[in-house]
Formats: structure tokens, sequence, C-alpha cells
């Protein structure tokens, strides 16, 4: 099983046409063809592991009102297991407004959650067999603690743990096996180091974080694999971009999902290489959708073995 914590948030897609500006102020005027609401976040990452039909677990919270419910249907309409820890006031919305698939504005309810604690870490961590893996999906909503301890209670039971972090202090995420930044949290996080170049700052940063490995994603440049005494690049695989919307939570999930296939950590991050490619021509957080899949990593054998049947 994979095990997913950090925060889920509910996002909501209204999409229309615009056709005259208001008379009451310089805006346009969306006329409302539909809406739809998603799972974003961390529900994001889990949707995309229930995508390849593996066994995952969330360990989050969300409040007891309307996006909340929404929040519950749509984790068990993906047959997605849920702890919901309820200690949450109000639970995260973002609402995207779309005009001619062009977002307009964003909408954000928000507040932030009493961390996680002690004792429910422990009993997470009692939950977790060495052939789990986790993933941390931090989007910084005050759920997650210091996680150092957590995680080197994992490492002890030999779970590899991947963290997509948020926030300058990577220290939170001491003792994880490997850290997602893209470039911005990069730098955020290495400010201290204005003047070295990515890879110092890469290694700093492992440093910081006592992390094993370290994938660094780079937008149009494509990723880069940091272990210990080796670097690998990935160029990007072209595609037409849409949206970027939960690309990360893309690479995050189909990384863990390999390695979960028992692929090697190269051939991991390769593979979500290509699923983050195949994200970014939808718009908002994509559906993994297998056939598509299929038939663009149809030229690697062993991509192709772990994707499940497209009859299933």
């Amino acid at each position: 099983m994979i095990h997913v914590i950090g925060d889920v948030i509910l996002d909501c897609y209204i999409s229309g046409s615009v056709d005259r500006v208001s008379p009451e102020a310089p805006v346009p005027i969306v006329k409302i063809h539909s809406q739809k609401n998603r799972l974003g976040g961390a529900g994001n990452v889990a949707s995309v592991l229930s995508d390849f039909k593996t066994a995952v677990k969330v360990w989050t919270s969300f409040a007891s009102d309307e996006a909340g419910e929404m929040l519950q249907a749509l984790l068990l309409s993906q047959q997605i297991e849920v702890h919901n820890f309820q200690i949450s006031e109000t639970s995260t919305r973002k609402t995207r407004i779309l005009a001619e698939g062009q977002q307009v504005v964003r909408l954000d309810e928000e507040k932030k959650s009493a961390p996680i604690s002690e004792d429910a870490l422990t009993s997470i961590i009692s939950q977790i067999n060495p052939k789990d893996q986790v993933i941390i999906s931090d989007y910084d909503k005050g759920l997650l603690p210091l996680l150092g301890d957590f995680l080197y209670a994992l490492k002890q039971k030999k779970v590899e743990t991947y963290v997509d972090p948020k926030g300058s202090d990577f220290s939170k995420y001491k003792n994880c096996f490997l850290i997602k930044p893209n470039m911005k949290e990069l730098r955020h996080a290495t400010l201290e180091k204005p003047d070295s170049d990515i890879d110092a700052k890469v290694r700093f940063l492992m440093q910081k974080a006592g992390a094993d490995v370290c994938l660094l994603t780079k937008s149009a440049e494509g990723m880069s694999l940091y272990s210990p005494d080796k670097k690998r690049d990935f160029g990007i695989i072209s595609s037409e971009v849409y949206d970027v919307t939960g690309a990360g939570d893309t690479v995050i999930a189909a990384l863990a999902f390999a390695r979960n296939k028992q692929l090697s950590l190269t051939d991991a991050a390769s593979f979500s290489n290509y699923c983050a490619a195949y994200a970014v021509t939808k718009i908002g957080c994509a559906q993994m959708d297998i056939p598509e899949l299929t038939y663009i990593m149809s030229q690697n054998e062993a991509f192709l073995n772990i994707l499940p049947d497209v009859k299933g």
C-alpha cells in the first residue's frame, strides 16, 4: 500500500464563456456552462495512485462542512481509503473560474489547521508495513508538524518516504528518503546560498533535509535526480502545455507507484517524467488515462509492464 499524508484540497472548476464586460466594473462577465469538483493537494496525489489501480490510504484532515462532504464523496468514489483526523475548522477549497479554457480568477477558502499530534503520528507508524511507501504532500496548511522523528522511525522500518515540500526550512523533513522540490522551492530553501550554482544548492538542501535522494523538477528543463555520488538529468518530454496544475503531484505519485512496482530509482524518475508530460496537456488536475499513457510509453517495456491492464 502507498500512504499519502498531507493537505487534501477541494478543487472546484467553473467553466464558461465571456461575451461582454460588466457595466458595474471593468471585469468580464462569465456565463457559466459547467462546474466540476476534483481532489486537489494530497487528494490529487491519491487520485493519481487510484488511477494506477494501486492500494492507497490518505491521512489528512478536513472539516464537516460542505467542502468536506464533497471531499469525502470524491475519495469514496475513487475507492481511496481515508483517515480524517478532523482537526480542521474549515475544509480548504480552491475555486477556479475559467473562460474559454483560460483561468480568469481563483477564489481560495482556507484556514490553518491544527497539526497532527505525536500520538497520531505514532499510530500511523504502527499501521505502515516495510513493503509500503509513504508520500508527504505538504501544502503548508498547518497539518504537518516537524516530521524528523516520524521519518526516522519509518527509515528504521526500511520504508521509503517521498516528500513534496513547502516553505523554506527543509529540516522539517529530516530523515526522509527522497525530497522533490521545484526550482522556486529550491531557491526559497537556499536563500543563504545566493551565489551557489544549482547543483551546490541541491547538495546543501539534501544535507539540510537529511535526504538520501533529491528529485529536482525544472519545468521546461525537465528534472534531475541526485543521489549521494551522482546526478542524472531527464530532458523535457515534448507536449503541448495547457495547465501545470497538479504536475508536481503527478510526479511524486508516479514515482512512488513505480518504486512500489520495483522499478529502479532512475526508471521510476523517468516514468514520472512521462506522466508529468501527459498531465500538463490537461486542464486542472489530470486523470491518468491508462490507454493514452500506454501509447505514450509504447517504446518502454518496463513502463508498460507496470501499468494496469486497460481491460481492468
